[in-house]
């Protein structure tokens, strides 16, 4: 039966209203202009103060469940978050500003999705309110379209849903979230009661780190540690200890090969060294790969490696070689110096032997993942190492096990002119070796 003239007349601008619906909320939403500015590159003041506030933020035996407070103001907020954009390498086309008013946190965020002469960003606003000493999301406005309460919650719950259910790191960080028992705003800080539970974060760690681990970075992780097992398989019963050069100089040399038959020479790289900390450091091939593909492996044999005779050193150039390969080396010393602090603080005391083993693993790594050429160069001379001193300085006249208080009497704090004098120096003799000659 045909549709009356004027029936259509009157339908068909209400079609174009719906058709043409998400185009003009998609044209609310996107400004040309951010509401948030990129922030600068992040000082040395800056940087010390994020790895003091991560120091004051550790248990005092992180091993040990224990209850936890947290005080933040909105200057330190906005430190350690501009930090974790700069780190995931969303910044400068993410940015982002807390601000804490009338007991409420309101947050801002800008998305470049089109740069050129017409820059394009998705601007948005959201308002959280204390309630029942917990924060709940109030208030979400993107561009000029305020979002319905309602459909905020659904998408939330939605989102969440699908991100526990897909990712098993979500999960845990929605465990960590529950161990959240208060959160309070007053004035222009924000303080949080939280249980410590150790068994979380480090399951909250192994799951961060594969969640950033491709299956064909899996499979070369459980080549190199499969490679690992026959040398430690292959040593003397008598054996206690070995250098880590009887590690680097055969992983290294599968690795060339590998490279030289048209692999990824900086993925080879990286997977040897993250292998190799897994190894070195006695734990469990799975914080890598999975349960699952774990289950199919051997356990390694273990055998003590040692850098100058000490198992210590060559932990340190391993695991931060490893993190530097795997997170950048801005990550990676923001750590080293952080380990060191609290070892201050608590535990054996700041260590420059420490520091210079983190640096060496910095260096390393930075040489090793820098390009395809400058990979596979170093693939060459670590199959040709002759001493350890090759690459790792004495630490003998290093003045270690100072005391948090002795620290501060000598050098004032980490951002003074006499401590970065030390890094300097310390940097200095690292490239001197042998390995690193000519490559600067």
């Amino acid at each position: 039966m045909p549709v009356p003239k004027m029936l259509r007349l009157l339908l068909r601008p209400l079609i174009v209203l719906v058709v043409s619906a998400p185009i003009i909320i998609l044209l609310l939403a996107v400004q040309t202009g951010p509401i948030v500015s990129s922030a600068d590159p992040l000082t040395g003041d800056e940087i010390t103060r994020i790895e003091q506030l991560l120091l004051e933020s550790a248990p005092s035996t992180p091993g040990v469940t224990s209850q936890q407070s947290l005080q933040l103001d909105v200057d330190e907020l906005n430190l350690l978050l501009g930090y974790g954009l700069n780190l995931l390498e969303l910044s400068p086309s993410w940015a982002a500003q807390f601000s804490i008013e009338a007991e409420s946190l309101s947050s801002k965020m800008s998305v470049q999705i089109l740069s050129g002469w017409l820059p394009l960003y998705l601007n948005m606003t959201g308002e959280f309110i204390e309630e029942n000493s917990q924060l709940r999301l109030d208030q979400v406005v993107i561009g000029n379209v305020q979002i319905p309460d309602r459909l905020v919650a659904m998408g939330l719950d939605r989102l969440s849903n699908n991100l526990m259910q897909s990712t098993p790191v979500f999960s845990d960080v929605n465990d960590l979230l529950n161990n959240i028992e208060t959160i309070e705003i007053a004035g222009s800080q924000m303080r949080i009661q939280l249980l410590w539970d150790p068994v979380l974060i480090g399951r909250i760690s192994d799951d961060a780190q594969r969640l950033f681990i491709s299956e064909e970075d899996r499979t070369r992780i459980i080549n190199y540690y499969q490679s690992i097992n026959e040398i430690a398989t292959s040593i003397p019963t008598d054996i206690r200890a070995i250098s880590l050069n009887e590690l680097f100089i055969p992983l290294f040399t599968e690795a060339r090969e590998y490279s030289i038959n048209g692999n990824d020479p900086v993925a080879e790289n990286r997977t040897l060294l993250q292998a190799l900390a897994i190894y070195v450091n006695n734990e469990e091939l799975e914080q890598l790969v999975g349960a699952e593909l774990a289950a199919d492996i051997p356990a390694a044999k273990f055998i003590e490696v040692r850098l100058l005779r000490r198992q210590d050193l060559a932990q340190h150039v391993v695991s931060i070689a490893a993190i530097t390969a795997s997170a950048g080396a801005e990550f990676a010393e923001l750590l080293s110096t952080t380990k060191e602090a609290y070892d201050a603080r608590y535990r054996s005391g700041f260590s420059f032997s420490d520091l210079t083993a983190n640096t060496v693993g910095v260096t390393l790594a930075g040489y090793l993942t820098a390009d395809n050429i400058m990979a596979m160069e170093m693939q060459r001379r670590l199959t040709q190492l002759q001493t350890e001193t090759d690459y790792m300085p004495e630490v003998g006249n290093n003045r270690d096990g100072i005391s948090e208080t002795d620290f501060n009497a000598i050098y004032i704090d980490r951002n003074s002119v006499e401590y970065n004098q030390r890094l300097d120096e310390i940097q200095t003799i690292i490239d001197a070796r042998p390995l690193f000659q000519g490559l600067q």
